[in-house]
């Protein structure tokens, strides 16, 4: 009876497993060094680092004490997973020997458990510092597994004492982390509300912001900070406290809570900052701006951009893998909406900055604007026809001088000499720069001033001719052509011309300016309308009739981007601010991508520019590998002016052709050089040149009335195309816009780009832009 009994308590404890003796203080010992170590791995499983310490401290600790009784087996699969999952040729070493020394183990059939215990620790060692390029849940899956295969073999072979304890004890963790997922899920829920409504007011508040709404904005922003602070108020309760030591709840919560917190103080502080932004008080009034409400609105604008700094500094804080896929989406999407507003702020905050230096706050500043006519291309935009000068002083600016380009040629009688930029040079000197004598201007420099496509370049020639030309030092040059007076009278209101029955606003000056006062045949009455309407419109903004700058700025931006509204300054700050609104009219930078332009000056001294038309058709071949790129640029010139019926100035020419013929000087901008250029299916021989990283090729063409010609260049060369391809364009603000069909595709016959339509500005396409205009 004895003998049966016994038979059966032994078969009983073959199937659960042999019990195995172990030394527990070799593998506390073990568990605590193995525990120390995976505390310094950086693993976080919460995102509070004294809580990841500490939890993946016991959690690695636990397994690691586990392991010395565990199946040789279950450590194998253990160690094998953390090689696999290893990503580091050190860690791959260390998790390749765990495995290797499990299977001597498993060979050997001996307990050793020294070595299961030291299996065990290496092993979740290199799990917490696995680095693959697998979603963050498979690592963590497979080490979850792995953890409680050596738990559950080495628990099952301790004495049922040690197995009743440790049941215990996981159902009590099992229980206060279900609890403090409660209390998080309940202070999540509270929070739902207010963090949803804060986040769309926020979002309001930014659009406000960037349409310059700053009252508007002030009180959305207001919302936002209330509605953010009631979901932190839910988010810190007690019952959810808890919740930031239950891994992957704490990191929502953290998210939450943090975001919550620095949002509504950021809110609260952007609120005040557009509360106490008085747009009005920058407005030109009696030709004054009052400099203490410019600095003044600087702190306030500076005190928005920092708050948008620190809400973008607590996402990025706050990002984490574990985050559900929802969270993350909404973080990013604020952070999206921050990428948008916050150069416009950065802009705005320099702006108003400067804006005392640029109004003479530390001494008197001197402007030239030069008021320009597509009506006769320039690489610019168009011919300089009259200017004026400006002096600010203490915040005070007057019109100095106002005058005609014939007045600045004929200022002087001695030559006057350009000595750069050099590049500038060496690419126009030859039209009146250097052309004179001994490398002198020629007598009429200022007629081709404008003659290059960019403008800080021709800004530097403006400021060292100017001096030269009876006037005095430069401090800043601006330029505008009629498109910019038709929005300076969208704002002040219609101008009567004196000496006319005409009134002029923004409906009807584009076609007076740049055809109806050329009907004019008396050339003295002519200029003098056009300097007429030019001079009334500076006085006018000068006086205060603008709208507040903010309003101003908008009705004015769309010609900044086309480059009709240009500007420079000797100042390095002031121009670096230029350059990123794109005030500077700059030509685009390639950065090492292709690129293509077309810019024309006209060569007969007339105003058929206003009737030329133009078609630009890229096509481009792109081996993405090898960053070889060959194209076909075609562009199509139509001359739709009459040949008679209008004043001998504006078809009549100085070259000999017959009325109407439109002569020009074509320039072709591109990234890569010609292989060979042809007008009408006939090779010619162009002018080859570089300006500003572009390679040009330049020749001329006669166009009769009603005519047109059809130039083809073949292009070919290699193209930095590591962050993939992308292509320039820069179109000419001339009268008539011009149509583009640009089109890229890849060795593989994939589209890269296919855009068509009118173009009105400088745009850099990416792989990917394929659109109509």
């Amino acid at each position: 009876m004895t003998l049966a009994i016994d038979s059966a308590d032994t078969g009983r404890r073959q199937r659960r497993g042999r019990r195995v003796r172990i030394d527990e203080r070799m593998a506390l010992g073990c568990a605590l060094l193995s525990g120390i170590a995976a505390a310094a791995s950086g693993a976080s499983p919460t995102g509070a680092r004294l809580v990841d310490a500490t939890l993946v401290a016991l959690a690695v600790g636990v397994v690691t004490w586990a392991g010395a009784a565990a199946r040789w087996w279950a450590l194998g699969l253990a160690a094998a997973a953390a090689t696999a999952l290893a990503g580091d040729v050190v860690l791959i070493a260390f998790g390749g020997a765990a495995f290797a020394l499990a299977v001597w183990v498993g060979l050997a059939q001996r307990s050793v458990g020294f070595s299961r215990v030291l299996i065990a620790g290496v092993s979740m060692n290199v799990l917490v510092r696995g680095e693959t390029d697998l979603p963050l849940g498979v690592g963590v899956s497979c080490g979850v597994v792995a953890a409680a295969l050596i738990c559950w073999s080495g628990i099952r072979r301790r004495s049922h004492r040690t197995r009743r304890v440790a049941l215990w004890v996981v159902g009590a963790v099992v229980a206060v982390g279900v609890l403090a997922t409660i209390g998080a899920a309940i202070g999540a829920y509270g929070a739902q509300d207010g963090l949803v409504d804060g986040n769309r007011h926020a979002r309001a508040g930014l659009d406000l912001v960037r349409d310059g709404a700053y009252a508007e904005a002030a009180e959305r922003f207001d919302d936002a900070a209330a509605s953010f602070d009631d979901a932190d108020n839910s988010l810190n309760a007690p019952w959810a406290f808890a919740g930031r030591v239950v891994p992957i709840v704490a990191q929502h919560h953290r998210a939450g809570y943090e975001l919550a917190d620095t949002a509504a103080a950021a809110a609260a502080d952007v609120a005040d900052s557009l509360r106490s932004f008085d747009v009005d008080g920058l407005r030109f009034v009696g030709g004054r701006v009052d400099l203490a409400n410019l600095r003044a609105a600087a702190s306030a604008l500076t005190t928005v951009q920092a708050s948008f700094e620190g809400l973008r500094s607590t996402i990025a804080d706050v990002e984490s893998p574990w985050l559900a896929a929802p969270v993350q989406d909404r973080l990013d999407a604020l952070a999206e909406q921050l990428d948008e507003v916050e150069p416009g702020i950065t802009d705005a905050a320099d702006a108003v900055r400067l804006a005392p230096h640029l109004l003479g706050a530390d001494g008197p500043r001197t402007y030239f604007v030069a008021f320009t006519t597509p009506a006769e291309a320039r690489g610019l935009g168009g011919f300089m026809g009259n200017y004026a000068v400006l002096t600010a002083d203490d915040g005070r600016v007057a019109l100095t001088d106002f005058g005609r380009t014939g007045d600045l040629n004929r200022a002087v009688d001695d030559p006057r000499r350009v000595t750069g930029p050099d590049e500038w040079l060496e690419r126009y000197g030859e039209f009146g720069f250097t052309s004179g004598a001994n490398g002198t201007t020629e007598p009429s420099p200022w007629s081709n001033v404008t003659i290059s496509p960019d403008f800080p370049s021709t800004a530097q020639v403006i400021a060292e001719l100017y001096p030269q030309s009876g006037g005095t030092e430069l401090d800043g040059v601006f330029a505008m052509d009629p498109y910019v007076i038709r929005e300076f009278l969208r704002l002040t209101g219609p101008v009567e011309v004196s000496g006319t029955d005409e009134v002029l606003d923004e409906r009807n000056v584009i076609d007076f300016l740049l055809v109806d006062q050329y009907e004019i045949d008396q050339t003295d009455d002519r200029v003098d309308l056009l300097e007429d309407v030019s001079r009334t419109v500076v006085e006018r903004v000068l006086r205060g009739d603008l709208p507040n700058p903010v309003e101003a700025a908008q009705a004015l931006s769309p010609m900044v981007d086309q480059r009709r509204l240009v500007a420079w300054s000797a100042d390095a700050d002031e121009q670096a601010l230029f350059d990123r609104t794109g005030l500077s009219g700059a030509l685009p930078n390639l950065q090492g991508g292709d690129g293509v332009a077309l810019v024309v000056n006209n060569a007969g001294a007339n105003k058929l520019d206003a009737y030329l038309d133009r078609q630009l058709a890229y096509s481009a071949f792109v081996d993405q590998a090898t960053g070889e790129v060959s194209g076909t640029l075609a562009i199509t010139l139509s001359n739709e002016a009459p040949s008679a019926g209008l004043p001998d100035g504006v078809i009549g020419n100085y070259t000999g052709d017959a009325p109407g013929t439109n002569r020009l000087l074509v320039s072709l901008y591109t990234a890569l050089p010609a292989e060979s250029v042809s007008v009408d299916g006939e090779p010619i021989l162009a002018d080859v040149g570089e300006e500003r990283g572009w390679t040009t090729n330049s020749f001329f063409v006669a166009i009769p009335p009603g005519g047109s010609v059809d130039v083809e260049l073949q292009l070919a060369g290699r193209l930095a195309l590591a962050d993939g391809y992308t292509l320039v364009t820069r179109p000419q603000p001339l009268v008539i816009p011009e149509q583009q069909r640009l089109v890229a595709e890849d060795v593989e016959g994939r589209t890269l780009i296919d855009v068509e339509g009118t173009a009105t500005q400088p745009t850099r396409y990416v792989s990917g832009d394929t659109a109509a205009r």
